[in-house]
């Protein structure tokens, strides 16, 4: 999968999507890896390719929305770019550190699976089972009997 955008000069460039993984916590102090995306250029004539750019940055903090990192526009200022690929989508909510402002958007999930591949798989299997532990611990468990084993939150 390929991108063109216009960098600086408005020159043509033509760039790759590459999934990464930070180290990241929850409030609690566990890790679990973080998305990151990566854009190579591909050089012309020869079949390696260059680090264009990190897009994305990491607070390393959980992201409880799937498929979602906060995007360095501060370095990355063709970013906004993207959105009109429809690689991403922007939320609306932002992070704030010092002077900069870091927008959170949300992957298209099909793109990361086939950029991904294991790292992706990685993430998602850490995701999918971090929120389903999450939810069993708010909603209460039954065991193959179906008897309540836990009853969810105490207050």
């Amino acid at each position: 999968m390929t991108f063109e955008i216009k960098d600086y000069f408005e020159t043509p460039v033509i760039l790759e999507p590459r999934v990464e993984l930070y180290t990241v916590y929850d409030f609690m102090g566990k890790e679990l890896p973080g998305l990151a995306i990566v854009l190579d250029m591909p050089i012309q004539g020869a079949d390696e390719k260059e680090q264009f750019a990190i897009l994305t940055k990491s607070f390393e903090e959980f992201i409880g929305l799937k498929n979602s990192a906060y995007v360095d526009i501060n370095n990355c200022p063709f970013a906004p770019q993207l959105l009109n690929r429809g690689f991403a989508k922007d939320t609306g909510l932002y992070k704030e550190s010092g002077f900069c402002s870091y927008p959170l958007w949300t992957f298209d999930e099909t793109v990361l699976k086939e950029t991904g591949g294991e790292k992706y798989e990685r993430y998602a299997r850490a995701y999918d089972e971090y929120m389903e532990s999450s939810f069993i611990g708010m909603m209460g468990a039954e065991d193959e009997t179906g008897e309540e084993i836990c009853t969810g939150m105490m207050m």
